[in-house]
């Protein structure tokens, strides 16, 4: 007959010990930054982030040099 109770762990104190995260989850969080990366170099990769440049057409006023 199969024991249908959930095994807990015990530590050496007697006191139940939470388990150890997963390998599985730790996977899950690097795949979901790298597609987070991914989404924002895609995004700044479309964006572009230039205008075209434009002439400047204003006059400057330079101090005039003595001669």
């Amino acid at each position: 007959m199969r024991n249908s109770r959930r095994l807990s762990r015990l530590s050496p104190t007697g006191l139940e010990q939470a388990s150890a995260p997963s390998v599985l989850a730790g996977r899950r969080r690097i795949v979901i930054a790298g597609v987070v990366a991914a989404a924002l170099l895609a995004l700044a990769w479309f964006d572009g982030g230039e205008e075209p440049l434009h002439p400047i057409a204003e006059d400057v006023a330079l101090p005039e040099q003595g001669q």
